[in-house]
């Protein structure tokens, strides 16, 4: 099971998503000196504000704790199904379609927050906003190694 390429992919894609609780996907800073010295972070967990130095809750987000809640499950779902490969490259798919989805709502709370923070922000990026994308990534390779292992067992099929 995880001597497979596919699940070490499957495995990096749920370790994405656990670190996406933890550390802001994306920031909101100001953008001038008018602006409000509010920063806003954004992480899969919750939205909170940074004024002079200290840390405060705005909100938990439950549909994006829960979405990636989802896609971490699903992600190691998909690993418990190696002995069926076809029902393996559907949940890839569906996988992928979860992690889009989350970045949607990553997409619509920064815009929200935006509203929310008065305009007079700019959102600002970080190394942590790269996971997402890096879990499209990572599951687009389990699907190809899966689809690859699926190719060399008809073979070997065919060869009996």
């Amino acid at each position: 099971m995880i001597q497979r390429i596919q699940s070490v992919y499957l495995i990096l894609v749920a370790l994405a998503g656990i670190l996406m609780y933890f550390f802001p996907v994306v920031s909101l800073v100001p953008s001038g000196a008018e602006a409000e010295p509010v920063i806003y972070h954004l992480s899969a967990l919750k939205v909170e504000t940074l004024l002079n130095g200290s840390s405060s809750l705005l909100m938990r987000y439950w549909p994006m704790v829960l979405l990636n809640a989802l896609v971490i499950a699903f992600a190691a779902l998909v690993v418990m199904q190696y002995k069926n490969r076809k029902k393996q490259i559907t949940y890839t798919h569906m996988l992928l379609l979860l992690v889009l989805a989350q970045i949607v709502m990553i997409i619509y709370d920064v815009d929200l927050l935006l509203k929310v923070a008065g305009g007079a922000h700019m959102i600002s990026y970080n190394a942590f906003s790269i996971l997402p994308l890096l879990q499209i990534l990572f599951t687009r390779l389990a699907t190809s190694a899966i689809k690859k292992d699926e190719d060399l067992v008809r073979s070997a099929d065919r060869l009996r």
